[in-house]
Formats: C-alpha cells, sequence, structure tokens
C-alpha cells in the first residue's frame, strides 16, 4: 500500500496552451477563420483541464511539487500524483536532501526510498518533493477526448439547453476511463 495522506498539498505548473495544437482544434470545430483563435485556445486549455482532472493524469511534462507533514516508516512507498514521472528533482526533509530515491510505474508512480525514510522532526509540511510528470506524448484515445470535449464547449457557447449529456460527452468520458488513476489501497 502506498502513503497517500490527505492532508497533502500537490501543484503543478500551468499547462500553458499547446497540448492539442489550435490547428486539430479548429479541424474538430470545422472552423477556418482565425478570428476566433484567442477563444477556440481557450476551449482547448479548458477541455485540457477537464481531462486532466478526471484522469488525474498530466497530459504534458511539467514540474509539480508534492508537500507532506510526515513520512511513512521504513521503506513504504510514497503516491505521486500526476502520471507518468519523467524525473525526480530533489527530495528535501527538514531543509536536508534526501537523495536515493526512485519513480517507478504511473497509475498512479510511487516513490520508493533506497534507504528507510528518515524521521520528520519539523511541525508543518516539513517534506517538498519536486518531480516533473506528464505524458511526452499524449495518448491518441485523451488527445480525441480533449478535441471532442472542446467542440462540444465550442457548439454549446451559445446553445441555452440544459439537460442531457450530449453524445460526444458521453464519449469523451469513455475515452478517458481506461486512463483515470486509481489510488492503491
Amino acid at each position: 500500500m502506498a502513503y497517500r495522506p490527505l492532508d497533502r498539498i500537490w501543484t503543478a505548473a500551468d499547462a500553458g496552451s499547446g497540448s492539442v495544437s489550435l490547428d486539430m482544434l479548429k479541424a474538430q470545430m470545422y472552423i477556418d477563420a482565425s478570428d476566433q483563435d484567442t477563444l477556440i485556445t481557450h476551449y482547448g486549455d479548458t477541455a485540457v483541464a477537464s481531462v486532466e482532472k478526471s484522469t488525474q493524469r498530466l497530459l504534458s511534462p511539467r514540474a509539480c511539487s508534492l508537500s507532506l507533514r510526515g513520512l511513512p516508516s521504513g521503506k513504504c512507498p510514497i503516491e505521486l500524483p500526476g502520471g507518468v514521472v519523467a524525473s525526480v528533482t530533489s527530495v528535501f526533509v527538514d531543509g536536508a536532501e534526501f537523495t536515493g530515491c526512485t519513480a517507478i510505474g504511473h497509475s498512479p508512480a510511487v516513490l520508493i526510498p533506497a534507504a528507510d525514510w528518515p524521521k520528520v522532526t519539523g511541525d508543518g509540511y516539513d517534506v517538498v518533493i519536486s518531480y516533473v510528470a506528464g505524458y511526452s506524448n499524449i495518448p491518441q484515445d485523451l488527445v480525441q477526448a480533449v478535441l471532442m470535449i472542446a467542440a462540444e464547449l465550442e457548439q454549446r457557447r451559445t446553445d441555452g439547453v440544459e439537460g442531457a449529456l450530449s453524445p460526444a460527452l458521453i464519449c469523451a468520458e469513455y475515452l478517458m476511463r481506461p486512463y483515470r488513476i486509481m489510488p492503491i489501497r
């Protein structure tokens, strides 16, 4: 069982634009003109955020930070949110660097120490793990989910219809389902 405290603080750098290209978004929406590029980019960014929240995976590599109040005993692995971990930049415990850790897996990724975790003596969030997580190549299923969600946002921007989910959103949900990270129990 991986260590996953409920009071952890996880942050990831902003995704920025570009997980899915503007040209792909416009093609999905059947739009040729460039007068709505800013709005279409916003729909794409919103769709990327939606897919990331649904799957708990970052679609592009970016810096992440995990702050913890303490550490598990022994060599118990620590769950690293964000999906695929490219590298662990640093692990600081009570202000001192702790080395000899390896990140493995991606559903979820876990951090495993070479030796037992040290005892934390501070009172706050005295453990800070910095790493890079996210896909270097986004799976096509997730790209398609982003495109479908963005196109649905564009299509419904003036549509005041409430109620049932559209077939596009149901399909996007189906495409994302296999990529959802479930906690290790």
